[in-house]
């Protein structure tokens, strides 16, 4: 097997065509979200004049039409579009008139706190206690847990939500349970994603375990009296990475769309919630805008996985996709 010195003009090579893909792919994808907006039901202009408790009329409704520019033809409303995201801006808000950048920069933070929290404590209670049922499998821990899993996914996360605000709020009253202006407010939404999230989580890390664990160089190893302190980590869970960080990746949208559920049911002001609104109201801008932005994420946090994929199984050849064993 060639050295990393000798495979960092591959990684080179992977890391700029992955580039290239993926700037091919976000202008695809603005594209479709673009045309998507133009082909969904609902006019934004007679929506806004209904929600102010006008009548839409056909003159105002044009009015406005041509002063958001929607009379326009698809492909010059479009470029005038890309023309703004170029130039570091996502247009203006229907309803608001405000920058939509600038709002969704105001309402990032408690997204953020909600998705981070939720995500590294789903990390921190899945992995491990997935490792340790499948290092003991077949036992009755592993039995009790696992059934308690299959329990876990049947329970949407909305019951769950409004479960935890009826205990914690109602019952026993000791968390509150709408807003975000303290770090207590986040307790209940960042348990109930992380709950539901620990429990594919889990049962996905105990099956990667159980699978590498009867692998033929595990047994080999342990076969050579090697003790588990250096077997587990050194050959085991070095060999879990990858599948791992698949998980850990492919994952990330949901919490996101666990994000939506739990900041309307809390009533978090946070940019889920603010993209949610934004739908109902056919904000086109904010819409846009909003969804650029969470593919841009997601499209760099894969892009970093993939180069991660490579750190931590050298075989892999990301350019060509195949292993070399």
């Amino acid at each position: 097997m060639a050295s990393l010195e000798e495979r960092r003009p591959v990684m080179l090579r992977s890391m700029i065509h992955r580039l290239l893909m993926l700037m091919i792919t976000f202008v695809l994808f603005s594209l479709f979200v673009f045309a998507l907006m133009r082909l969904a039901p609902g006019d934004p202009a007679s929506m806004m004049l209904l929600e102010i408790g006008a009548v839409p009329e056909q003159s105002l409704v044009a009015d406005l039409q041509e002063q958001w520019g929607l009379d326009q033809s698809f492909l010059q409303q479009y470029m005038a579009w890309v023309f703004q995201i170029v130039q570091g801006e996502l247009g203006h808000s229907f309803m608001s008139g405000e920058p939509v950048l600038h709002e969704i920069i105001s309402r990032l933070e408690p997204t953020y706190r909600l998705i981070a929290g939720s995500f590294v404590l789903t990390i921190i209670i899945s992995i491990p206690v997935g490792i340790w049922l499948g290092l003991n499998e077949g036992s009755i821990p592993d039995r009790v847990v696992y059934s308690l899993t299959i329990l876990g996914l049947s329970i949407p996360l909305y019951w769950l939500a409004i479960l935890l605000m009826y205990a914690f709020g109602v019952i026993w009253p000791v968390l509150p349970v709408i807003g975000s202006s303290t770090l207590l407010h986040y307790v209940l939404p960042v348990t109930a994603i992380s709950l539901v999230q620990s429990v594919y989580f889990i049962r996905m890390v105990r099956s990667y375990t159980v699978q590498y664990s009867k692998f033929s160089y595990i047994e080999a190893a342990r076969a050579r009296g090697l003790r588990n302190s250096i077997l587990y980590p050194s050959y085991l869970f070095r060999s879990m990475l990858v599948p791992v960080l698949t998980l850990i990746t492919t994952s990330l949208p949901s919490f996101f769309g666990a994000s939506i559920i739990t900041e309307t049911i809390f009533s978090i002001p946070g940019f889920s919630k603010y993209m949610l609104e934004a739908i109902y109201r056919r904000d086109f801008p904010v819409i846009q805008g909003s969804a650029l932005l969470v593919a841009a994420f997601i499209f760099v946090f894969h892009f970093v996985t993939d180069m991660l994929y490579f750190l931590a199984d050298p075989r892999i050849h990301l350019d060509k996709q195949r292993w070399e064993l």
